[in-house]
């Protein structure tokens, strides 16, 4: 039976909610929101334990399936494009390898609520890389939860990877070029000019318009092969 999100145990949805609450706490009673510009942003960037702190944030984030697409708003504040890219991908190769493990090696009741939900059901139909591309590059994707039901449906890892990097790392330099410079884009409205969007959404046509494809080849050869076997 399908289920939504909705369906994912009580305490992870506190969780998730308590995270965020303390760190909207945390920000707000440090004055920061009153010191921030793009040369003290950049300055921070400058140390390079930052990207190392981004990068294991994202990594243990999405090995509990907890949201992780923050980074792709603020790293580009910390960094030039490219390497606010380069960042981002490392960050999501990474969370992406531990999340899958963790559905796939570990389990337990953490993971379960995931098995039946519309996520998982859709992936366990469309798993090309075309569809996986589409998945990754398309905005609001929920990186955690498609990382645990990957490794639920124990997807080809190789192919699963490959996708996910290709994609995250499209999305992460067209957010990266967009936020270049802009002091005003601290929130996802301002980031997600309709540039931005229509760029991605393209994307993802692109990468849906070759799982078609690869669809309609894969039946092709089907109904050849039963042709070529049917032949006395």
């Amino acid at each position: 039976m399908l289920v939504s999100q909705r369906s994912i145990s009580k305490n992870q949805l506190w969780l998730r909610l308590a995270i965020l609450v303390i760190l909207g706490l945390a920000f707000i009673l440090s004055g920061a929101q009153n010191q921030i510009s793009i040369e003290r942003l950049r300055a921070i960037g400058a140390n390079p334990v930052t990207a190392l702190v981004i990068v294991v944030v994202m990594t243990v984030a999405w090995a509990f399936a907890l949201p992780g697409s923050a980074f792709f708003f603020v790293t580009p504040f910390l960094y030039e494009p490219l390497a606010s890219t380069v960042i981002l991908t490392i960050g999501c190769a990474t969370g992406t390898t531990a999340g899958y493990i963790a559905a796939r090696f570990v389990g337990g009741p953490w993971v379960e609520p995931y098995r039946n939900l519309r996520v998982t059901t859709f992936l366990h139909r469309h798993s090309s890389f075309a569809m996986l591309f589409a998945v990754r590059v398309f905005p609001g994707s929920q990186h955690g939860i498609i990382n645990y039901s990957a490794g639920i449906l124990k997807l080809p890892f190789g192919r699963f990877l490959s996708a996910t990097m290709v994609g995250v790392a499209i999305k992460a330099f067209l957010y990266s070029t967009a936020l270049q410079g802009s002091v005003r884009a601290l929130s996802i409205r301002d980031a997600l000019s309709w540039p931005t969007v229509t760029a991605l959404i393209a994307f993802a046509a692109i990468g849906l318009g070759g799982h078609i494809v690869m669809r309609r080849w894969e039946v092709d050869e089907t109904k050849s092969d039963s042709g070529a076997n049917s032949t006395p």
